[in-house]
């Protein structure tokens, strides 16, 4: 009985460090990063401004703004060259819950502002039905534009038309016209610069072009690539046609495993970063098997990122440990706080942040 439970022990114990060493290669960097030998091209380790420096979408609370994000937002309006809001008299209070929207999130405005205060960038891209990389988070205009419209089923042209962030009224004039949009049945088109179709000062989603034209290699940028629905080869080829012929500092990065490993095959140059959430759920399904294993890093075999932006409070799971251990590099998302940040610092390099301004 002793030599068979030692036997049994020896076993175990060979399968234990197989497991191990089996984790450890699926999950681990590229080689050359193992090695030592390259650091992530590109990746800056100062805080990048999630989607721009922004005064309305993501993260930011458009009534009673805490400290922080009240200094944050006067960052912008300082960066911008705009005067801000500060009415006065017996209406001050209501008008002070509606500030003026100048810097929406991926915009050309809150790219000009992070560029200004000396922030890193990270934007998302999706294509335009005329194969436009265009550079906004949703697949949709409903919530950044109030026009329930994909992305995909507009033209670029049509884009210019809807203004980001508008006011109710503004929503329903910028649906005028786009076949599809009818729970916006609008009035007249307004002239002049309140916000409306014609108004210079509106925003609305630039083209990639634009962006990098406007950063110009000033900051960092993380490009997110965008594939909600599989891997779209028309947007990996676009999206790098672009980003190929910029000159300054620049990785992707990307939710979708595949968009990695065309990276790795087609351009292994370009630095590129694992987006994960890790998933805490029952695994019960294959969809939720998927996801657990994506959060897991389970993945990562296939497009060996050099870095891994991983959701903030997740930071000391044992696959970022051990991804970290073995010479990734580990940055947070979304930071949103002082607190946070300091949170976060002993189990990441760098941070992806909004509605506050962080320490370097």
């Amino acid at each position: 009985m002793g030599s068979k439970a030692r036997l049994a022990g020896k076993v175990a114990l060979g399968l234990g460090f197989g497991v191990l060493g089996g984790w450890c290669w699926a999950l681990a960097p590229g080689l050359s990063v193992v090695a030592g030998r390259r650091k992530p091209v590109g990746l800056s380790l100062h805080p990048y401004a999630h989607r721009g420096l922004h005064d309305a979408g993501s993260g930011i609370e458009t009534t009673n703004p805490n400290p922080g994000q009240t200094a944050y937002l006067h960052r912008i309006h300082d960066c911008l060259k705009i005067e801000s809001d500060r009415p006065s008299g017996r209406h001050a209070s209501a008008q002070a819950k509606s500030p003026r929207v100048v810097a929406p999130e991926n915009s050309l405005a809150a790219f000009e502002a992070a560029c200004r205060a000396g922030y890193g960038i990270e934007l998302d891209v999706h294509l335009s039905r005329d194969g436009q990389v265009v550079v906004i988070h949703d697949g949709d205009l409903q919530r950044m534009a109030g026009v329930n419209r994909a992305v995909a089923d507009l033209t670029y042209e049509q884009l210019q038309r809807i203004p980001l962030c508008p006011s109710p009224a503004q929503a329903l004039e910028s649906g005028e016209g786009i076949p599809g949009s009818a729970d916006h049945d609008g009035g007249p088109e307004t002239e002049g610069g309140d916000g409306g179709l014609n108004d210079p000062e509106a925003q609305h989603v630039p083209l990639l072009s634009e962006v990098l034209a406007l950063v110009d290699g000033r900051v960092p940028l993380v490009v997110e690539i965008k594939m909600d629905r599989g891997l779209d080869r028309e947007l990996m080829r676009r999206t790098d046609a672009l980003l190929s012929r910029y000159q300054g500092p620049y990785v992707i990065e990307s939710f979708n495993v595949l968009a990695l490993a065309w990276y790795r095959v087609h351009h292994p140059g370009v630095t590129r970063g694992q987006l994960v959430a890790p998933y805490h759920g029952r695994v019960d399904s294959r969809s939720s098997a998927l996801r657990w294993m994506a959060g897991s890093l389970l993945f990562n075999w296939l497009g060996r990122p050099d870095f891994v932006a991983c959701e903030w409070h997740s930071g000391h799971s044992l696959p970022m440990r051990l991804y970290r251990f073995l010479g990734g590099t580990p940055i947070a998302w979304t930071v949103r706080s002082e607190h946070a940040q300091e949170e976060a610092s002993p189990d990441f390099d760098g941070i992806i942040f909004e509605s506050y301004l962080p320490e370097s």
